[in-house]
């Protein structure tokens, strides 16, 4: 006698369905309001990285506050990399205005 493997049953009481369980995750898009603020927020770094590129401290610093504005309308989970940028940003308008700075002899 031949061995045969049970047949596969799909139990029907409770639960979400066959094809809902097995079904591929939907994708978490933004909202409007999200959408804007990332438009806004991507906007910005680019203002932001020219100027540091330009050695333009005070645009810097403004596109930076300006920045931060639009990164606290956004969810933190969504603003992860920015943050991150924005705080190596601010160490290199730190050293560039430190750099750029006079330097005077004190006896």
């Amino acid at each position: 006698m031949a061995h045969r493997p049970r047949p596969r049953v799909h139990l029907v009481t409770g639960g979400p369905a066959w094809e809902e369980r097995h079904a591929v995750p939907r994708q978490a898009g933004f909202t409007r309001s999200q959408q804007a603020a990332r438009k806004q927020l991507t906007q910005l770094m680019g203002q932001l990285e020219e100027a540091i590129r330009r050695r333009d401290w005070q645009a810097a610093r403004t596109a930076r506050s300006a920045a931060w504005d639009e990164v606290n309308r956004l969810a933190d989970y969504l603003t992860r990399e920015e943050r991150t940028k924005l705080w190596t940003y601010k160490r290199l308008i730190l050293n560039g205005e430190a750099q750029d700075r006079p330097r005077t002899n004190h006896p």
